[in-house]
């Protein structure tokens, strides 16, 4: 079996409509615009998430896991 270091980011991610805050796993070392900028994948995995409408900030979604098109993504952030 290989294994590959991964570091947990909190972060807040804003789509046109959504904010969502959560958790991303990195490669170890790597930066939060290296997972966001790869071509590996056409999702980010957001884990521990809570979804929010942008515009009022009501909570709508608590999910455990949430994938996230990469190219929906207006705004990332380390939080």
């Amino acid at each position: 079996m290989v294994y590959t270091n991964k570091d947990c980011v909190s972060v807040v991610i804003t789509t046109a409509s959504l904010k969502i805050e959560g958790k991303i796993y990195v490669l170890s070392g790597s930066r939060l615009t290296d997972a966001l900028n790869s071509k590996a994948k056409d999702f980010l995995a957001v884990t521990d998430a809570r979804v929010y409408r942008l515009d009022t900030g009501e909570l709508l979604y608590e999910p455990a896991y949430l994938a996230v098109n990469r190219e929906a993504v207006q705004v990332m952030f380390p939080a």
